[in-house]
């Protein structure tokens, strides 16, 4: 199983939903989840305190914990995450002993379609999923209104993502 987190809408659940169809081609399992619709309340130690993890974020690290690989689809936002995104972080982040648990060794490919060039956002995804010990493909999956997917490149790179999950 492989979990698709999309972090913004529109052209990423389109791209998310692409490469969807793209595992499923290769005999892959995935599930798309919506981080906006997920709608997770915004992260504090307060909160946290007072009225502990979220159910939602709980069953989502249950699909985290089983899941072989994720991949996350998500634009640019001020050259660096989208806040739902972060706050997804945040939540698993804090569910368990071990704040890494849920991304450690996790086989992770990245994707985007972004107004800009998407660079810095991918790059953003690359420190903070490394930092939290997961293994990231080293091909990402780039789109812009400029530029539109190339089948044949996504399909090469998921390609490499199936093999990796292998393992």
């Amino acid at each position: 199983m492989v979990l698709i987190f999309v972090a913004t809408l529109n052209e990423n659940m389109k791209l998310a939903k692409n490469l969807q169809e793209q595992l499923i081609e290769k005999n892959i399992n995935s599930e798309i989840v919506n981080l906006v619709e997920l709608e997770l309340p915004l992260y504090d130690t307060n909160k946290e305190q007072n009225d502990g993890i979220p159910q939602k974020a709980l069953e989502l690290a249950e699909k985290m914990q089983i899941a072989k690989g994720y991949v996350f689809v998500t634009a640019e936002y001020n050259y660096s995450l989208p806040p739902v995104l972060v706050n997804m972080i945040a939540w698993i982040s804090r569910i368990g002993e071990d704040f890494r648990a849920l991304f450690t060794m996790k086989k992770i490919q990245l994707a985007t379609h972004s107004g800009s060039n998407g660079v810095d956002g991918l790059n953003a995804m690359r420190t903070q999923f490394t930092r939290l010990g997961a293994v990231i493909m080293p091909r990402e999956i780039l789109t812009t209104y400029e530029k539109s997917l190339r089948e044949d490149s996504s399909k090469k790179i998921l390609e490499q993502f199936v093999e990796i999950l292998k393992d």
